[in-house]
């Protein structure tokens, strides 16, 4: 579920961060341009003071007709401005035509005629006073030092004319009280998101945990475990509990139904098997009697039915054994001498086929498997192996380790298998045979299934198959010493 988890994680995150980011935005952007406008408004008010002083006078007179030859003039409305700039704690006053060449300056290097560069960048604004008698200001600009700063222009008049425009700077210091704004709405946003982030790994963990329940029991299912109950969920949310409670009551419909199979398959198969005893028991009675009275033709027909009542009995017997589940008795067995028992109980058989088997394990190998039931279904392989593979040909059993799992593989050089036939293998009462239960591979399919382990079948027609055995090992379980007793080769596999 951590799809699930990382989902919802995001859903409360991602949105937050954009909101939040957003806000930090908007609030900033806000706070900038309130406040320069505010410092647009202090400007301008400074500048129309000069101008109401100014215009209308003897000030606005010189004013208009001011050049180098009134150094007196000048140095007395230069102390103006100047007191005016101190008293007002702008950075800069002065004032130009409208040609852009200044005519009283605040800054001590301004000297009359000298052409203002730098306001020719805010032409319209102070262009709107000549013309249209309004104040204006330009953007904010930054100056050589990295310092914004902000220009207000209003014009002074003579006769109701504007003559001259008086500029009045400041700096922006509001930037700095910006930049701490900027960090405190960048923190508080940042401890914003980690605060969602971390309820949202609560709700996350709370509405997930549940689901995990489900989806950790729908696995437990599909392993074939149906003992365990889905755990409850009380306390959740009512579609969750119901959810669990259909889930659980699906579960015991299962495990009820599947005994139900087992106690029939069992009960069909004991009916069966002991009429099949005394069969067999009144069968070997009158093969006796013909061979002493030496009626031979007899004598091979019951043979015949001999072999028939063998061959119901083995298809009784894994009948029994796919209905009867049992526990697995794990024990942990070295590799070699396991395989070299195989190939023992299975060398009466693969001799008379002329089929010889090899081992070829990696040193020091060991499996924890229950050694009866796996002995089993690796002797079905074999068994299916010699009986798929021509004369003279060789069975290989190959063990190899990878991390924490075991690989036995048997390896036959018969002819190969149909791609499309591979998936019906393992299908329960499906043979390739004229005669077989169709139980064999299911049986051992089921065993490698009890052992959390998995059957593999690789083929390809007229170069033979590969069957993988691929079980896990488990470190926890103790060695056990085993009592050397051979069990008999086990009937079946495709029947």
């Amino acid at each position: 579920m951590r799809s699930l988890r990382a989902r919802l994680i995001i859903a409360f995150v991602v949105p937050t961060a954009i909101l939040v980011v957003a806000l930090v935005a908007v609030a900033y952007d806000r706070a900038r341009s309130g406040m320069e406008a505010e410092l647009e408004e202090r400007l301008k008010a400074v500048g129309q003071a000069i101008s109401a002083e100014m215009s209308e006078g003897i000030d606005a007179a010189q004013l208009s007709r001011l050049d180098d030859q009134m150094p007196r003039v000048h140095a007395g409305l230069q102390s103006r401005l100047v007191a005016v700039r101190d008293a007002t704690e702008v950075e800069r006053i002065f004032v130009f035509d409208g040609e852009a060449r200044s005519l009283v300056d605040t800054d001590e290097e301004g000297f009359i005629g000298e052409t203002l560069y730098r306001v020719e960048a805010d032409r319209e604004e102070w262009r709107a006073g000549f013309e249209e008698g309004r104040a204006g200001a330009g953007p904010l600009f930054r100056d050589e030092d990295g310092s914004y700063h902000k220009t207000a222009y209003v014009p002074i008049y003579l006769d109701e004319q504007p003559v001259v425009i008086v500029g009045v700077v400041a700096s922006a210091t509001y930037f700095d009280l910006l930049a701490r704004l900027a960090t405190v709405l960048t923190l508080l946003g940042i401890l914003g998101v980690v605060v969602v982030f971390l309820i949202g790994l609560w709700f996350a963990a709370v509405l997930v945990r549940p689901v995990d329940a489900l989806v950790d029991a729908a696995g437990r299912l599909a392993e074939g475990e149906m003992n365990v109950p889905v755990r409850d969920t009380r306390g959740q949310t009512e579609e969750l509990e119901f959810l669990t409670a259909s889930f659980e009551e699906m579960r015991r419909a299962i495990v009820e139904r599947d005994e139900e199979m087992h106690m029939m398959l069992a009960g069909i198969a004991h009916e069966v098997r002991n009429p099949l005893g005394g069969m067999e028991l009144f069968c070997g009675l009158l093969k006796e009697e013909l061979q002493a009275d030496q009626e031979h033709s007899r004598v091979e027909m019951v043979e015949k039915i001999e072999r028939e009542l063998t061959y119901l009995s083995r298809v009784v017997g894994d009948f029994l054994t796919f209905a009867r589940p049992e526990a697995l008795q794990l024990e942990r067995v070295r590799a070699a001498s396991f395989l070299e028992e195989i190939r023992e109980l299975c060398a009466g058989e693969t001799l008379k086929a002329g089929c010889a088997v090899e081992i070829d394990l990696e040193e020091g190998m060991e499996l924890t498997v229950d050694t009866g039931r796996f002995r089993r279904a690796l002797l079905n392989v074999v068994r299916n192996a010699w009986q798929a593979c021509p004369e003279g040909a060789t069975i290989r059993l190959r063990g190899v380790s990878e991390g924490d799992q075991r690989i036995i593989e048997v390896i036959d050089d018969g002819p190969g298998i149909d791609s499309e036939k591979l998936d019906e293998l393992c299908r329960p009462f499906y043979t390739t045979r004229e005669k077989g239960s169709g139980l064999g591979l299911s049986l051992t399919k089921k065993i490698v299934d009890d052992h959390r382990g998995r059957l593999e079948i690789k083929s390809e027609v007229g170069k033979g198959t590969i069957i993988r055995l691929v079980l896990p090992f488990d470190e926890g379980v103790v060695a056990e010493e085993s009592d050397g007793e051979l069990e008999a080769i086990p009937e079946g596999w495709l029947g």
